[in-house]
């Protein structure tokens, strides 16, 4: 018994370190009565070495009714100091036929969208990210989800 325990255990450990865990991940889920552009998500998250480098990425869930071939962000980084840096990310979600980048089952489509790119986040300490839709329909229907993955470059 002790031996199948071992070995399950081994077996366990081997499988979690063939992923890359990411240093940060996290996701919201949207109302299904649409995103108005007033909802802000927001994601927290702390740094303890700004020796290192990171890449984020945007994670975005939403049905195949989706009206648009992108989506507009304004993302809101607020750094340890309070001060803010703001950003507006497009969000290319279909090709000129209509035919999602994304993967997905169903009619659910997800999307992994680079936002950061070999960052150093400069301050030790708690960072905040508020992400709010930038698209003129009021509110965006079918979004489902939007998460924030952020990865260690330095590991």
């Amino acid at each position: 018994m002790r031996r199948v325990g071992i070995t399950l255990w081994a077996v366990a450990i081997l499988f979690v370190s063939c992923f890359d865990l990411p240093y940060y991940s996290e996701s919201a889920t949207i109302n299904s009565e649409g995103w108005s552009s007033a909802d802000t998500v927001k994601f927290g998250f702390n740094i303890s070495d700004e020796t290192n480098r990171f890449d984020g990425q945007i994670d975005l869930r939403h049905t195949g009714d989706y009206r648009f071939s992108n989506l507009y962000l304004f993302i809101d980084i607020t750094y340890p100091n309070d001060k803010h840096r703001v950003d507006t990310l497009e969000c290319v979600l279909a090709d000129k036929r209509g035919r999602w980048y994304g993967s997905g089952l169903g009619d659910m489509v997800s999307h992994r969208i680079d936002y950061l790119e070999g960052v150093v986040f400069p301050l030790e300490g708690d960072y905040e990210i508020a992400i709010t839709h930038g698209m003129r329909r009021e509110p965006l229907e079918e979004i489902t989800d939007i998460g924030l993955r952020i990865e260690n470059l330095s590991l």
